[in-house]
């Protein structure tokens, strides 16, 4: 028994994943470390999904190994599954361990450390070892978990709002620029009836929200025979559980097909919220980085939402309507300086809200580091500005249209807010809306609703970051 520090990078799923280890290593009497503390573990929970977060990763490794001399230092993730020999010359890290062992990860780490001897070299756990050489195939070597083995219910912490909860492992899509399926193996996913139990369990652990995540969201369901949809599994936890809010994680334009709309317009438990998984308006660049859709299911799915927005609005009385963000990446190779303007003007005539935008960042071993016509990279520094621009003005435009309409928002209140520049620390608490307006109130109005649904009527709002986050400041009515 001992104390450990967990450290997660990247996405969802490795959240998740890390409350995995961390629920672990709890059973086994371990806690975390005080954050003056000096941990006996580390976990780096490693991303990899460009080359310079898996820089990153390795990096955080090296500085924590350097912090906390004494702790034994492992590295996993999808940086320590894809090339776990690199992972292993990083200094600082006694173990590494692959994503197709992580649910083993604690017995595996808490053995080697009771052998009590040093090793004089990184010891790689499990049976993980570097690809070869990377095709748009999985290979038959790897040894994945199934579902029963690597998903579990997280509990629930007092005064926690919203879990995550992994429904969907992997992914089969193979897009020129992602490594990601040989991190985390093919599409699998839990049976919707564990499901169902996971859910329920969490709302009667006082859970207000619970958010869908996995590798590839949409592909809910296609790794069997049976006809069981994502959608049929959203529907499902609705008619089944008592959910009081259900939201999802990034789907591509294609998997926010006509019947998961209709249920956005129709069901107020389901989120008015969606994050598109776009990448890119243009078609010659879908193509290229083989995206499972084109331009002209990105004009569809985009303004069939803006009609849902204008219809929650006038129908419902919610205030903002329907949320939709995006990612988009800027400079991939091919992507001449017209069809970056064309972009622009695409993008400009189509109803959305934010935009996540990404410079392109080559990740060694994708068949996009063989594509001709690279962009410089001035010119992406110089596209993702334009870009976060346009994103900037729109959102801004938004939420100044929301604080015109002088409506009280439903707030979820979560707790203490983080520190946030020309805000007193310690003075706001925070909370979201079902569309996913970032929400301050004052502290004494807020400190004994955590956990609850409360009614705020924002009179201002507060730039938060330079990718331009916006927090509304509101008043308790």
């Amino acid at each position: 028994m001992g104390n450990y520090v967990i450290h997660t990078l990247g996405c969802k799923a490795n959240t998740y994943d890390g409350q995995l280890i961390e629920q672990a290593l709890g059973e086994r009497g371990w806690s975390p470390a005080d954050e003056d503390g000096t941990p006996d573990l580390i976990v780096v929970n490693s991303c990899t999904v460009t080359s310079e977060a898996d820089r990153q990763s390795r990096k955080t490794a090296n500085r924590l190994a350097r912090r906390y001399p004494m702790a034994k230092v492992v590295m996993t993730g999808c940086g320590a599954e894809v090339d776990p020999e690199r992972h292993a010359e990083t200094n600082g890290v006694d173990m590494v361990v692959g994503n197709q062992d992580k649910p083993k990860l604690v017995d595996m780490v808490l053995a080697e450390m009771a052998h009590g001897e040093p090793a004089a070299d990184t010891t790689i756990l499990g049976g993980v070892e570097g690809y070869d050489r990377k095709r748009a195939k999985h290979p038959e070597t790897r040894d994945w978990p199934s579902p029963e083995e690597a998903f579990f219910t997280p509990p629930v912490d007092t005064g926690r709002t919203r879990v995550f909860l992994k429904v969907q492992e992997g992914c089969d899509a193979f897009c020129t620029y992602c490594i990601i399926p040989y991190a985390r193996g093919p599409a699998r996913h839990l049976r919707p009836i564990e499901l169902v139990r996971q859910v329920r369990e969490v709302c009667a652990q006082g859970a207000q929200e619970v958010v869908l995540t996995g590798t590839a969201l949409g592909d809910y369901g296609d790794d069997t025979s049976a006809a069981f949809s994502f959608e049929d599994l959203v529907s499902l936890l609705l008619r089944e559980t008592p959910v009081q809010r259900l939201r999802t994680s990034s789907l591509d334009p294609k998997e926010l097909s006509p019947r998961l709309r209709e249920m956005i317009a129709d069901e107020p438990r389901l989120c008015p919220h969606v994050h598109v998984s776009l990448q890119s308006p243009h078609d010659l660049i879908l193509k290229r980085m083989k995206r499972r859709y084109r331009a002209d299911d990105v004009v569809e799915t985009l303004r069939s939402l803006g009609a849902i927005s204008e219809r929650l609005e006038q129908e419902r009385g919610l205030v903002g309507g329907l949320f939709v963000g995006m990612d988009i990446i800027a400079g991939f190779p091919g992507e001449s300086e017209a069809m970056h303007q064309w972009n622009l003007a695409r993008l400009a005539e189509l109803p959305w809200h934010r935009l996540h935008v990404f410079p392109y960042s080559e990740r060694e071993g994708t068949a996009a580091t063989r594509l001709d016509q690279p962009v410089a990279p001035d010119v992406k520094k110089r596209r993702v500005r334009e870009l976060m621009e346009l994103s900037r003005q729109r959102l801004r435009s938004h939420y100044t249209r929301v604080l015109a309409a002088g409506e009280s928002l439903k707030v979820l209140v979560e707790g203490p807010a983080p520190h946030i520049d020309g805000l007193e620390r310690g003075a706001w608490f925070s909370g979201y809306t079902a569309n996913y307006y970032r929400v301050l109130i004052p502290a004494e109005q807020a400190e004994g609703a955590r956990g609850e649904h409360i009614l705020a009527r924002p009179s201002g709002f507060r730039v938060m970051t330079s990718a331009g986050d916006i927090a509304l400041l509101a008043q308790r009515t």
